[in-house]
């Protein structure tokens, strides 16, 4: 390749927009269940939003476990919808199966958790950023 197209090459690189990863992307600690374990959720983005799955479980003590919902996914098509908020996805109950509409606002590197059925929405606590 001589310096000319080289050149051009790394101009044309250098004029496309970068391709910035959504806030909410990351590792997510979840709010300790009633047993006092907890998970990872991996949240990435899917099809046209974001999702989010059960990477790691840990019990009470923080020591790693193979719980059931281990490799579950519990956010499904979530999208932005403004001042740090997301919705229109779903939120899944990994111990039911059962699915909701998503609430949820980032909060820097907290992750307020909700879901509703109708009018009726539910806190499911907060998460933290792990990474």
């Amino acid at each position: 390749m001589n310096t000319v197209t080289l050149a051009l090459a790394a101009l044309a690189l250098l004029g496309q927009p970068a391709l910035a990863a959504d806030p909410l992307s990351g590792l997510w600690r979840t709010q300790p269940g009633r047993d006092g374990g907890f998970g990872h959720v991996e949240i990435g983005p899917c099809g046209g939003g974001l999702c989010g799955t059960v990477v790691q479980t840990f019990d009470a003590q923080g020591q790693p476990v193979q719980a059931g919902d281990l490799g579950a996914p519990i956010l499904a098509d979530v999208v932005a919808t403004g001042g740090g908020r997301y919705g229109k996805g779903r939120i899944i109950n990994p111990e039911t199966g059962r699915s909701y509409t998503a609430r949820l606002t980032l909060r820097g590197d907290l992750l307020d958790v909700g879901g509703c059925v109708m009018m009726i929405c539910r806190d499911a606590g907060t998460w933290q950023r792990v990474r």
